[in-house]
Order: structure tokens, then C-alpha cells, then sequence
């Protein structure tokens, strides 16, 4: 049984997902969470620094604490990327709504704006990038009812395709 109080946003770093998530639940006229911002919060840091400085387990336990309280909370929920990989966040996704907003390697580094930072540097990042996209997809598909790829659309037209699949759900 799908809950339709709710949609879920999963993917990658720069994938949209709270911009999209955003406009998707001004839209629909309803309340917007984003676990990332919870976690900035929570940690007193922001989410850049925050990587940079922390070790990863004790990020994973920020964005698991930050995940499940906003998955029991009607509207449209932007989980961070690297949630999928806890197992108590997962089981809480059952039964829930939840759309893979799914970017390329090459569009995810422009999004966030590592074109700028040279050539060594962009290709280190990207190859850091892919990697990480490797390590979770099978966590994205296996939690997500429906993809949306968003390399070639413009927000509004990835929030319209967000809304479509979200209303097409049993």
C-alpha cells in the first residue's frame, strides 16, 4: 500500500532534489523537508564542511537520525544521498512513495559547478563521483517505485514529471 500523504526524492548529489522538491511541494500545497538541511543543522556545520571534516560513519548515523523523523511527516521529503544506505531508512521507505531523481556523472559535477576548478581536479571528482553513484544505485532502484533522469530537463519540467509518477501510483 502506497502513502500518498507523502513523496520521497532519493539520488545523487546535484540530481534536483531540493530544488525540485521545493517547487513540487509548493505545488502540490503542501509542507517540504530536507534531510541534508536537517543535517547542517543538527551538526552546526554546513554540509560541505561537514564531509570535509567529520568521518563518514558519524555522518551516516546524522543522516539516518535526520531521515527517519521526516519519513513519518506528510509532504514531500528530500532525503540526502547517502540515506539509502542505512538499513533502518530503508525499511522505513516501504510503502512509501519515493522517486529516484537520476543525473549523469558530467551533469552532476556542472550542477555543482566543479567545471571551474580545472582539469586534474574535475577529472579526480568525477571519477570520485562515479564511484559513489556505482556504490548506491542498486539502493536508489531498489527503494524507488519510479525514476525520473533529469539531465536534460529544466526544474519545472523534472517537478512536472515528479507530480505526474506520484499521482500514476497505486
Amino acid at each position: 500500500m502506497v502513502t500518498l500523504d507523502r513523496l520521497v526524492l532519493v539520488g545523487a548529489p546535484a540530481a534536483g532534489k531540493t530544488t525540485v522538491g521545493r517547487l513540487v511541494a509548493e505545488r502540490l500545497g503542501t509542507g517540504f523537508a530536507d534531510t541534508d538541511e536537517q543535517v547542517a543543522a543538527d551538526l552546526g556545520l554546513s554540509l560541505p564542511e561537514a564531509y570535509a571534516s567529520l568521518p563518514e560513519a558519524e555522518l551516516a548515523r546524522a543522516q539516518t537520525r535526520a531521515s527517519l523523523p521526516a519519513l513519518r511527516q506528510p509532504g514531500v521529503i528530500s532525503l540526502g544521498s547517502a540515506a539509502v544506505e542505512a538499513d533502518q531508512v530503508r525499511t522505513a521507505l516501504q510503502g512509501l512513495p519515493v522517486v529516484w531523481l537520476r543525473v549523469s556523472v558530467p551533469q552532476a559535477t556542472r550542477r555543482l559547478g566543479m567545471s571551474a576548478l580545472g582539469m586534474e581536479t574535475l577529472t579526480v571528482m568525477r571519477k570520485q563521483l562515479d564511484a559513489l553513484l556505482q556504490a548506491r544505485e542498486h539502493w536508489y532502484e531498489r527503494v524507488a517505485a519510479v525514476q525520473v533522469d533529469t539531465d536534460r530537463l529544466s526544474v519545472a519540467e523534472v517537478a512536472d514529471r515528479v507530480i505526474e509518477v506520484w499521482r500514476g501510483l497505486p
